[in-house]
Formats: C-alpha cells, sequence, structure tokens
C-alpha cells in the first residue's frame, strides 16, 4: 500500500493520524494553516484562553471513545447541567434535578415553564436515554421546533429555554434543524456533562498531535487542497470581557430568555477551568444571536454589548473588553444529517473522502452531521476503509 496522504489537519484528519500512528502505518498529515485542529481553535491573550466560538466537549459522544482510552481528558471539567434563564425580572436556575438536585428547583415558578413542560422534559430525557444516537436519525422530517411542540413543550418554555440554548449549538435561531439533530444533542446533554479542556478548547487536538511522529506532520503545507471550497457554512461570534467574579453564574452558562437584544448566551469559562483566565480574574464569554454574526462590528459595539450583559444580569460589571472572535467557518450548512451507516465489517461508512487510488482522504471534505462526533468517526471510518483496498 503506498504512503496514505491525509489532507486536513481537524479532527477529521488528526483521528485518521493517531489511529495510524498507532496501527504503525506510513501516512503523512498535511495542514494548510498554522494550527492544527481546525474549528478547535484557541487564542491565548494575556492569560486568557480565548476559544473560537463558545465550545465544549460533549462528554457522552462515542467517537471519543479512543482519546478517553488514552486519558486525554482526564483533567477536563465540567459546566453544570442547565442553565440560568435571565429575564427582565431576574435569573432562574433550571437545572437537570438528577445531578444539582436541590439546586434548581425555583424554576417551577417561573411564567414561562409549566408542569407540563417539566414532565415533557423527564419524558424525553428518558425516552432518548432508553435509545442508542444512531437510531436518532433513522428518517422523519421534522424541524426541531416541530419537533418539541409535539413532545408537548409549551411555547414559552421553547422561546425561554430550548431557542437560546440550541441556537447556541446548531447556530441558527429558528429551530429549523432536523429534529434528529436535536434528539442527538439532547441525548449527548442528559447521558454526559459538557466538558472544558484546560487551556482551551484547542488541547485536545494539541494533545492528539503530540502522539504523532513530528516527521509525518506539517503545518502551512504546500500540498493541501481547497477540497472545502464547495462548502457553506454558519458563522458565530464571542466577544470576551476580564470580570473580577464569576457574576454569579458559577458554572452554569446563562441564556437570553428575556427574545430581545444581540446577545444569546453568557458563560464563564474560568469558573469551570480555572487555566482560562490569569489568577484573580475571570473570563466573561458573550456569545452573539447567529444573525448578528458577521453583521455588527462587535468590537465597535463593545460598550453598548456589556450594557445589554448588564441589564441581562442585573449589575454592574467591572469589564474590560479583551477581544471579539468571529468564526466565518464555524458549523458546515447542509449535511446530509446522519449518523454513519454500518458496513458489512462493522465499521462506519467514510464522511471524508478517499481516492482508492492513491489512498489519499480529503479530510472533512464531507461530513454526516455538524458535530465533533460526526468529525472524528470520518476519521474512523477512513482508517477502517483503507486497510481494506
Amino acid at each position: 500500500m503506498p504512503e496514505i496522504q491525509i489532507l486536513g489537519g481537524g479532527m477529521a484528519g488528526l483521528t485518521a493520524a493517531y489511529l495510524l500512528e498507532q496501527q504503525k502505518q506510513p501516512y503523512q498529515l498535511h495542514e494548510a494553516s498554522t494550527h492544527w485542529g481546525g474549528k478547535l481553535e484557541t487564542t491565548l491573550v494575556d492569560g486568557f484562553a480565548l476559544d473560537h466560538g463558545f465550545q465544549v466537549i460533549q462528554s457522552a459522544y462515542p467517537a471519543l471513545s479512543e482519546f478517553k482510552k488514552a486519558g486525554m481528558f482526564h483533567d477536563a471539567l465540567a459546566f453544570g447541567s442547565g442553565a440560568w434563564l435571565l429575564t427582565a425580572s431576574g435569573k432562574t436556575l433550571l437545572a437537570d434535578p438528577t445531578k444539582h438536585f436541590p439546586k434548581g428547583l425555583g424554576a417551577i415558578f417561573h411564567p414561562d415553564i409549566k408542569i407540563s413542560d417539566a414532565l415533557a422534559v423527564v419524558k424525553l430525557r428518558s425516552k432518548l436515554l432508553a435509545n442508542h444516537p444512531e437510531n436518532f436519525f433513522q428518517g422523519g422530517t421534522q424541524t426541531t421546533h416541530q419537533f418539541l411542540l409535539q413532545s408537548g413543550f409549551s411555547e414559552s418554555f421553547i422561546e425561554s429555554f430550548f431557542r437560546p440554548f440550541f441556537t447556541g449549538i446548531l447556530l441558527e435561531e429558528a429551530l429549523a434543524s432536523p429534529h434528529s439533530m436535536f434528539q442527538f444533542v439532547f441525548w449527548a446533554l442528559a447521558k454526559g456533562p459538557a466538558w472544558l479542556m484546560p487551556g482551551g478548547v484547542q488541547t485536545l487536538p494539541n494533545r492528539i498531535v503530540s502522539t504523532l511522529n513530528p516527521s509525518r506532520i506539517h503545518l502551512n503545507s504546500e500540498p493541501m487542497s481547497n477540497h472545502q471550497a464547495g462548502i457553506s457554512f454558519k458563522s458565530t461570534t464571542v466577544v470576551y470581557f476580564s470580570i473580577e467574579t464569576d457574576a454569579g453564574l458559577g458554572k452554569f452558562i446563562a441564556l437570553n430568555a428575556s427574545r430581545m437584544g444581540r446577545v444569546n448566551l453568557l458563560a464563564v469559562p474560568s469558573a469551570v477551568q480555572e487555566g482560562y483566565a490569569p489568577k484573580g480574574k475571570h473570563l466573561l464569554a458573550v456569545s452573539l444571536k447567529p444573525s448578528f454574526s458577521g453583521k455588527v462590528d462587535a468590537h465597535e459595539a463593545k460598550n453598548e454589548i456589556l450594557t445589554e450583559v448588564e441589564n441581562l444580569l442585573q449589575q454592574p460589571l467591572n469589564a474590560q473588553f479583551i477581544q471579539s472572535i468571529e468564526v466565518k467557518k464555524a458549523l458546515p450548512n447542509n449535511t446530509p444529517y446522519n449518523y454513519g451507516d454500518i458496513d458489512s465489517s462493522g465499521g462506519m461508512e467514510v464522511d471524508g473522502e478517499v481516492n482508492s487510488d492513491d489512498s489519499t482522504f480529503f479530510a472533512g471534505a464531507s461530513i454526516a452531521n455538524p458535530s465533533l462526533n460526526a468529525a472524528i468517526l470520518s476519521g474512523i471510518s477512513f482508517v477502517k476503509r483503507v486497510k481494506s483496498l
């Protein structure tokens, strides 16, 4: 077999290289940019770790198993399971009672949350956890919004919780994404915590790279082709501030449940992982609604954004602007929304592209769905397939 060429150093390409390295198979990994990890990127500024987009690692993703075995998440720490709902009447914690009881009990008195919503959450959680994630992608054309209504959730609860929460994940405000994707993400959140890596999300790809043969990996590499040229993407913008305290949010994210303004959600990553901020400081991450990403100069609007945040929290913040980061290629549009079909050998079918003549993997050229799980699976699938050539 000729030496395998992997074009793309995001999580799909890194996964393929990692598995080939473990199997002692010859390969060359090429990345056109100056960093490994693709969309899992972190910029360090004066001791603050600024992720490109508000990003967490969903610990329940099945595709992470190889990296879990290697101990790459030994120091990952989790956000709380739930969220603060921020409205003009104050903030209310909606927390998973199976993990944080008695926290979040006050949510039953929130005007947007009905008893029927609480029962619907319990029913949906139980139903999804009893299923395998592959089954969520086996048909149906319902949107997420249609699915939520059919599942018995009130419109007020959808607006206050589901819309801002899943806007932050799926990067679209209409909840028009297929319900299969919603089910998969909800399943992952119910099954396991959302992790932050020490030093930012790019710590994961950096740890993978540390296991690879340096002579086989190449940044700023000329052989890279522009194999993602025809793909359209959703964008996201995060504005970062330095603050003195955790603003009362602790380890939970906070959602803009007011249905007004530019801000979608807030979080203080340094309240979860101290390494996100220098000693004595906290990092405030403000994720804007996708409809404003790329259409507002977040640097120019930083004061207005901070004012909106202070109004949502109903407290002044002694905040200092650090940087705004717009990610123009955050999530791919128009993926097939598959999990990955089982082939005759029991492996996953390829979600990238492989050239059987020269064993070249165009990592990220196509992907089953817009998730880290799918990106990793495409690398796993390629290695399974190339071994059979």
